[in-house]
């Protein structure tokens, strides 16, 4: 189909934190294409902390997915506002369909899932084994705004990485680690606590390292384990773009398939993961300065990776 050239796009991500961090490269690849366009963003309470200060929309609005009873309201206010393009880049949502469908644009577009292809003016078939960076590029590139450029936008401000530095100052000699043990409630993408205490054991038994313990809201159970000290230290928490400041003061990050793994390779902290094959294929970080160690589970489980194989990981991060 003919796409013109839009004066304004809503684009549609009302899922999870990781999901809104994927989805930054192809926002940006949209402004770059379209520099003049109107860009908006119907987020979820969920994510909207991840675009909160991102440079490439001009309006983020914040959809009330458990207030249905507002939801009438919304559907007027898009419809009004007269969107050309609607992009939604969940593909499976049935809600953020909806969405699309309720601004009355001319084109709508979405990975969307077979089953709903038929919805959509332009879509690009997905694939279990396709990063999902690279598949909402995809997209954006039959938007007549292709990219290559597939790292994710999280802007810190300087004065929050100055503070940090400040507050959590480095002791001479030493390497310091962050390791984020949550979340709680995900048990199969989550590495066991027990693994996470018997790492840190191990790499404490080297003088030269420091290791922060982050933990995220709920996730308080899993640190019952863990004994601190002058090396082993509890991060005390506090917001998102806080937390990457804070990153920014670490040699080395080591997660497993989290929303503070998105966060990291936003903010290009060397990073190790440890992920399942599917989270692999569609989730990890694609810099080449992580590393990752792989379950080889094809779904999403990591608890069968043993602390060995992730400390040797760790450890030849740390070396390089």
């Amino acid at each position: 189909m003919q796409l013109g050239t839009p004066k304004k796009i809503l684009i549609i991500r009302i899922d999870r934190i990781g999901d809104m961090f994927s989805a930054t490269p192809a926002i940006r690849a949209l402004r770059e294409t379209y520099p003049d366009a109107r860009i908006d963003l119907m987020a979820s309470d969920g994510n909207a902390i991840v675009v909160r200060n991102n440079p490439h929309i001009d309006n983020l609005y914040v959809f009330p997915l458990k207030k249905f009873w507002l939801w009438p309201l919304w559907f007027i206010k898009l419809r009004l506002t007269g969107y050309d393009w609607a992009i939604e880049l969940n593909g499976i949502s049935g809600t953020a369909l909806r969405l699309a469908k309720a601004t009355g644009a001319k084109l709508m577009a979405s990975p969307a899932h077979y089953r709903r292809r038929s919805e959509y003016n332009v879509t690009v078939k997905t694939s279990d084994t396709e990063h999902m960076v690279e598949q909402q590029l995809r997209l954006t590139a039959e938007l007549g705004a292709p990219s290559s450029d597939t790292s994710m936008v999280f802007p810190v401000e300087q004065s929050l990485i100055d503070r940090a530095h400040k507050k959590y100052a480095r002791k001479d000699g030493l390497r310091r680690i962050g390791v984020f043990i949550g979340n709680a409630k995900k048990t199969d993408t989550r590495w066991p606590e027990d693994k996470f205490i018997a790492l840190t054991d191990a790499l404490l038994k080297d003088d030269q390292n420091e290791i922060y313990i982050i933990a995220g809201p709920g996730d308080e159970p899993l640190l019952e384990g863990f004994t601190f000290s002058n090396r082993r230290i509890l991060y005390p928490g506090g917001s998102l773009e806080e937390l990457g400041a804070f990153l920014n003061t670490c040699d080395l990050f080591v997660t497993s398939s989290t929303g503070p793994m998105h966060l990291a390779a936003a903010c290009d902290i060397p990073m190790v993961a440890i992920l399942a094959q599917y989270t692999y294929d569609c989730w990890r970080p694609l810099d080449d300065t992580h590393h990752i160690v792989n379950s080889g589970h094809k779904g999403v489980d990591v608890t069968s990776v043993t602390m060995e194989e992730a400390l040797q990981i760790v450890q030849t991060s740390l070396d390089k």
